[in-house]
């Protein structure tokens, strides 16, 4: 979303802005730590904490790095809140004690004056539809939870973006600007089931979102691309469209959700587990977090045609458990943009499960050099345990599907299209299924099904790809 910083700003009004926080009744102790300074935010009131956190966060930003926002137990109520070139640290203590709530109806004018045009996100003129927001600095959230506990149709008042009107909530906790260290560290983010945001189902779409949709100005789709690093791990989401995304407009960063065995992550109840669309030469780690959805439990996907990647990201998805939820749903998915490739992945030694029927374990479309070995998958009545949709030399080696049974008006436990071509598959059973209806692929050691042989009789030519229903292709966005 949107823009600018205020460092400048901050920087000249840095000892007016302390006085003030200072000379608030009922204000911050502010005391001196060895890596900076600790504003202490008062205990809730229990109407609306609103601003006593924007302050204790501008008085956060005023002292410079090191600083730390410190939460005593309790339970707050806010409206939306903003920290600008924060460096530093915003901490509770523990995400079971220390919870901060959306309160109802907040109210959102996200929109600039054309199309595709963003306010500037303060917390005086122009209200994001998020919860917290975090542009540019460097942040650590930890031990803390927010939540979005409005009943169906009062996360926000009715507002307005293109002429479309939502009701609902774009972020709970957002990382955005033009450079983002970013650290996200156990917390616990959630939303609530609403039927009334027809879009998307749930008050908030995105639980935890680090995005480069910040506008440099009012023109339309002049934004920032950031850059940087977000960091999730040892922390829980649930209830909201996606748990974690990372949009459009990224490039240069390292994204790490989980990343070792005592550091995944919990991501549960909502449609889309972990959602991470187009970027531009960034490195990404996911790995050993637990992760399930309706429309799939991960992705990699274009994000809108307005961001064109100049260069490859690379994708390591490691160690997780994946579980798709729903009828046609997809366990975790890529699909590689074919115009402009951008996904450079390896997929390995994840635990897959699908839990309906016509449902694909592993997916990769449009993809060139995807590897996907050592992946356990399971389920019945599926579609394909894993499936090479468009894909071009990859490779599918060892995987375990025995426990993965095909619907009679599905594929294979392992699936070429005919599209497919100069891929190389090798089963870790001699039982294992595979339909390849592409050319020039290589499959050895396993039990060829019977289309196989009419396939092998086709052109030499490609096919158009065969259509799997319900493939969620990406996120929506507000259009």
């Amino acid at each position: 979303m949107s823009s600018s910083s205020f460092r400048a700003r901050l920087a000249g009004l840095r000892l007016p802005l302390v006085g003030s926080v200072l000379g608030f009744p009922l204000l911050m102790c502010l005391t001196a730590a060895a890596a900076g300074h600790t504003v202490d935010v008062p205990p809730p009131n229990g109407v609306d904490d609103t601003s006593n956190i924007q302050a204790a966060l501008d008085a956060c930003v005023a002292y410079g790095p090191g600083c730390t926002v410190q939460f005593p137990a309790g339970n707050y109520l806010t409206k939306q809140l903003v920290a600008y070139n924060l460096r530093g640290s915003f901490k509770g203590m523990g995400n079971d004690r220390t919870v901060i709530a959306a309160l109802p109806y907040l109210f959102v004018n996200i929109e600039a004056n054309e199309p595709h045009s963003l306010c500037q996100p303060n917390p005086t003129s122009c209200f994001w539809p998020g919860v917290v927001i975090f542009i540019n600095g460097n942040i650590q959230v930890s031990d803390l939870s927010i939540t979005v506990p409005a009943q169906p149709g009062t996360a926000t008042l009715p507002w307005t973006f293109e002429g479309v009107t939502y009701i609902g909530l774009m972020d709970v906790l957002t990382f955005t600007g033009e450079h983002v260290i970013a650290t996200a560290d156990r917390i616990h983010l959630e939303g609530q089931v609403d039927p009334t945001n027809q879009y998307f189902g749930y008050n908030v779409i995105n639980a935890l979102h680090f995005t480069g949709e910040f506008a440099r100005s009012p023109k339309p789709w002049d934004w920032y691309l950031v850059s940087g690093s977000f960091t999730v791990r040892n922390s829980s989401f649930s209830t909201a469209y996606v748990g974690i995304s990372q949009d459009g407009f990224v490039r240069s960063s390292r994204i790490t959700i989980g990343g070792s065995p005592d550091a995944g992550n919990i991501i549960e109840n909502g449609y889309g587990g972990i959602d991470l669309e187009t970027s531009q030469n960034s490195f990404f780690e996911v790995s050993y977090n637990q992760s399930s959805g309706s429309g799939a439990a991960a992705w990699v996907v274009p994000w809108w045609p307005e961001f064109v990647s100049k260069g490859p990201s690379r994708y390591l998805i490691h160690d997780n458990k994946f579980v798709a939820t729903a009828q046609n749903a997809d366990a975790m998915f890529l699909y590689d943009d074919t115009s402009n490739p951008w996904i450079q992945a390896a997929v390995w030694n994840n635990a897959v499960e699908v839990q309906d029927t016509l449902s694909e374990g592993i997916g990769a479309y449009n993809t060139k050099g995807t590897a996907i070995w050592n992946n356990t998958v399971t389920g019945t009545d599926g579609n394909d345990g894993i499936g090479l949709w468009s894909a071009t030399d990859s490779m599918v080696i060892g995987n375990n599907v025995s426990g993965f049974t095909v619907d009679s008006t599905g594929h294979a436990q392992i699936y070429l299209d005919p599209s497919t071509t100069h891929d190389l598959v090798v089963c870790g059973e001699p039982s294992d299924t595979v339909l390849n209806q592409g050319t020039q692929n290589i499959v050895i050691g396993c039990q060829q099904s019977a289309a196989m042989t009419e396939s092998a009789t086709r052109s030499a030519v490609p096919a158009a790809s065969a259509s799997k229903p319900g493939v969620a292709k990406r996120k929506p966005w507000l259009r």
